[in-house]
């Protein structure tokens, strides 16, 4: 039974703890209060009805919605106001399961304040599908919600176990960073993100794949295409996660026949996502209106333009001045007002470290293809930061506001990849003196690498189910 469980592969043990703590996050997570969850309901709402672009209204901007829609949004959002404001005032959502959808009757919210108005349907069709189901059935909207949510974790369950089954590297660390708090309770939302993180993490495991793996001897249309299917999707997911192309450079030209095919299969590529993400942004310009009034995309465009080397030192005094609160939110800091203890974050982060020291996977890595793939979560990083910064942050602000940090889970498996195989650890323990550290004759070393699968599972068990604890704590007691 033991060797069963230590030979456990990480995919499997990713499904079945992804949708156990996945259910309970769902569950747990009151309704609506995931980060703009509102605004992501009434786009799946929208869609569902077949529509793809939100509409203007005078100077408003936004969606149609049932009146019971919004009534169910406003109640809600009142019932959580009362009780954060004494947690004696216990909410009852209960009547709100009985009340009717009914379309017939629908009133336009506006959401132009947030850039959820911004995204193309792309993030919002599963759960769309699943809240069109549930219509059929006149269910309420709050079960609606719910519906959603499921739908959106069951997607993102399936592409990340397909991205943990395909990396050919480091499919432990995947296993950690999928199940990090926030990455749970993102998906387990009716979030765009819950969409954007499965479809990265596939999208950087199809790269190492075509990269590492020697099985993998040519690179032709088939896998271009997958390759441009998946990208599109990521790019009208979130624009600035296209960037992840660069990737190809981790696979050798010769995979492509010559330095020359891979540039033009690059180009291509690069033309194609941008000129349709490109159209997409075109369609929505104008729909978006900053929620704070000295904020101006243009303005602050012209601000960086006159004097571009002041970004990096926004960046630099941004990360000093708010790097731990980054930590916080890339961790697990929920409804971005409930965070769990600083060492406890730290700890869970500081142990991804030494599941990418001691990757067991035997493929060839070189030094370029470690800095390519670091380069690359660098450029995403920065972009991430200066598209938060023209469009949250009040023209020449000295920090940049706005940004989270679940906004690199997306793309940390690449950063991790320097880690690999910097030193070989296969059969260092008998490097250590036998006599020292050691249970039943073996050394302690060789008994933990020997069982590292099951100490791993049983570590992030633990570490979920003490911080669903905490959640749960934080929010009803």
């Amino acid at each position: 039974m033991m060797n069963k469980f230590r030979d456990i592969n990480p995919q499997t043990a990713f499904l079945i703890i992804g949708l156990i703590y996945g259910l309970g996050f769902l569950i747990a997570t009151p309704a609506f209060q995931v980060p703009d969850e509102y605004e992501h309901f009434y786009r799946s709402l929208y869609v569902s009805e077949g529509h793809i672009v939100p509409e203007k209204l005078g100077n408003l901007s936004g969606v149609y919605v049932p009146e019971s829609v919004k009534f169910t949004s406003d109640t809600v959002n009142q019932e959580w106001y009362t009780f954060l404001q004494d947690r004696d005032n216990k909410t009852n959502l209960a009547p709100l399961l009985h009340l009717p959808f009914n379309s017939k009757n629908m009133v336009f919210e506006d959401i132009s304040r947030i850039a959820v108005i911004t995204y193309s349907p792309v993030p919002y069709l599963v759960s769309a599908f699943a809240i069109d189901l549930g219509k059929l059935f006149n269910l309420a909207p709050l079960v609606l919600m719910y519906i959603g949510r499921l739908a959106n974790l069951l997607v993102w369950i399936f592409l990340t176990y397909l991205a943990i089954k395909i990396t050919p590297v480091h499919k432990w660390v995947f296993f950690m960073l999928a199940l990090l708090p926030m990455t749970i309770f993102e998906a387990a939302s009716l979030s765009a993100d819950s969409f954007l993180l499965g479809i990265s993490f596939l999208i950087i495991a199809i790269f190492f794949k075509y990269a590492f793996d020697d099985n993998k001897k040519r690179i032709g249309f088939k896998e271009v295409y997958i390759l441009g299917i998946l990208l599109l999707l990521v790019g009208l997911a979130k624009s600035n996660y296209i960037l992840l192309l660069f990737l190809i450079f981790l696979i050798p030209a010769q995979k492509f026949g010559n330095r020359k095919n891979r540039i033009l299969v690059t180009g291509s590529l690069f033309l194609v996502v941008v000129a349709v993400v490109g159209i997409w942004n075109l369609i929505v310009n104008g729909l978006y209106a900053p929620i704070i009034p000295q904020v101006s995309i243009s303005g602050q465009i012209i601000y960086l333009l006159g004097d571009p080397f002041r970004f990096p030192y926004l960046l630099i005094n941004t990360f000093i001045s708010r790097g731990l609160s980054y930590q916080f939110l890339f961790v697990g800091n929920f409804w971005l007002d409930i965070p769990l203890p600083t060492w406890w974050l730290g700890f869970y982060l500081i142990t991804i470290i030494p599941v990418a020291l001691l990757d067991k996977s035997m493929v060839n890595i070189t030094k370029n293809q470690k800095l390519i793939s670091a380069a690359t979560f660098i450029l995403n990083a920065i972009i991430a930061c200066a598209l938060v910064y023209i469009t949250w942050t009040p023209v020449g602000q000295n920090v940049i506001d706005g940004i989270q940090g679940r906004y690199f889970i997306p793309i940390f498996p690449l950063l991790f990849l320097l880690l690999y195989k910097i030193r070989d650890f296969k059969n260092y323990y008998e490097k250590i003196d036998s006599n020292k550290l050691v249970i039943k004759d073996k050394p302690v070393i060789k008994i933990v690498h020997d069982n590292l699968n099951p100490i791993l599972i049983a570590y992030v068990v633990i570490f979920l189910s003490i911080t669903l604890s905490i959640f749960i704590f934080d929010y009803y007691i």
